[in-house]
């Protein structure tokens, strides 16, 4: 897994798996799920990130109740 943050555009990425997008859903508003053809899910995009999670570096995310540190160049 790969998350990314576009400051130029405000939005967080998220990539679970590498692959050819064969569909987009907007699950939420602002909040896309990009599938493959076998309908596993590939990429997540969250526009408006910083009004989503207030104004944040995301440097650190939560995971399973610990706040882990992204990698450098993560985002």
């Amino acid at each position: 897994m790969k998350i990314a943050y576009d400051k130029e555009v405000d939005a967080l990425n998220i990539t679970l798996k590498q692959g050819r997008v064969y569909r987009t859903a907007e699950i939420a508003p602002e909040v896309l799920i990009d599938f493959d053809k076998k309908g596993d899910p590939l990429y997540i995009e969250i526009i408006g990130a910083t009004e989503k999670f207030g104004k944040a570096n995301f440097s650190k995310v939560k995971i399973g109740g610990k706040l882990v540190p992204l990698p450098a160049g993560a985002f």
